[in-house]
């Protein structure tokens, strides 16, 4: 059998001062089966020109700016390899990052099944630092792992693997997927692949730090209010309802009639909306894991209260704002 060919598909928008790194993680695999493709969003920069200057070494695929969603449509239609690994073009891999994920999909079947492969990331900031983002760095679950069930029940699911820069996955489950939707998906590209790849796929978590994600002053993502809107949601729901149909699924995705709906409501201090929805799904459900959300949502409704008690306090006088707990 033949050596597996790996791709490694680079996203870039006006990343400039990060991009030559990128591209060197991903030339200076241990894994010699590599190929690179770099795909240029549309940069103002001078990343067309770092991208050129790498000739052959590289696939360069430079378009016109449309979001990540489209970047990453474009990058999977140049490449070839039997497993793709996804490299946002501020981040970096460590050099044994591909030897270790073709180890694990040629020890799970490279070709067998569909399968998505997450891996524990470090967090660092620009002084090269360890940053403490438990949420983005660490996701570990039971693998493999298949959430179908869990949404039918929930009709939602909850986001499991960590940021782009460590996420691979292989040609089956690639062709499933792709295209994802462009319209209206600007950044949060990945959800479409994690959501997509936990319903329809075989999930696996490793607790390795493969890669490094980034932090710095300009994260398209990290540094926004990470809020969806709802044309993002329902742009959501009907990819994944299509991907559940054509995989002989029911399409049972419809993010507003579950629970993972609550945290937006408390974010914009939906009271009434939240009420009733809580209310009526408590009912409906009526098991631990409804339960564990409604306890998790007392906590951000709590931690919201504070803030606007504080905001108010300042506002009026400054000084009488209660003390740090």
């Amino acid at each position: 059998m033949q050596t597996p060919l790996v791709s490694i598909v680079i996203n870039n928008y006006n990343y400039a001062g990060f991009l030559k790194e990128a591209i060197d993680s991903a030339l200076n695999q241990t894994y010699p089966r590599t190929e690179v493709i770099v795909v240029d969003d549309g940069s103002k920069d001078e990343s067309r020109q770092i991208i050129t200057d790498y000739g052959d070494r590289i696939i360069a695929v430079l378009k016109e700016n449309g979001g990540q969603a489209s970047a990453l449509n474009a990058g999977v239609l140049a490449c070839r390899g039997d497993v793709l690994c996804f490299l946002d073009s501020d981040d970096y891999f460590y050099p044994n990052k591909v030897a270790q994920v073709i180890e694990f999909f040629c020890a799970h079947g490279v070709s067998s099944n569909p399968i998505l492969l997450h891996h524990s990331v470090a967090v660092k900031n620009l002084a090269g630092d360890d940053v403490d983002a438990s949420f983005l760095a660490r996701r570990l679950h039971q693998s493999p792992m298949n959430l179908y069930d869990s949404a039918k029940r929930y009709h939602f699911l909850e986001y499991l693997a960590g940021p782009t820069t460590g996420i691979s996955i292989n040609r089956m489950l690639a062709d499933r997927l792709f295209p994802i939707p462009e319209k209206g998906v600007r950044v949060s590209a990945d959800d479409f692949i994690v959501y997509g790849s936990f319903l329809i796929g075989d999930a696996y978590s490793m607790d390795k730090h493969l890669s490094t994600y980034r932090l710095h002053g300009s994260n398209n993502w990290y540094h926004s209010d990470r809020a969806k809107t709802p044309e993002f949601r329902h742009v959501l729901d009907k990819y994944l309802n299509t991907k559940l149909i054509e995989n002989g699924k029911q399409p049972v995705i419809s993010f507003y009639d579950s629970m993972f709906a609550w945290s937006e409501f408390v974010a914009k201090r939906q009271w009434t909306k939240l009420a009733a929805h809580m209310l009526k799904l408590s009912w409906k459900q009526r098991d631990l894991h409804t339960a564990s959300h409604i306890w998790q949502t007392a906590i951000m409704i709590l931690r919201v209260c504070k803030r606007s008690l504080i905001q108010s306090m300042r506002a009026a006088g400054g000084d009488r704002s209660p003390s740090k707990s």
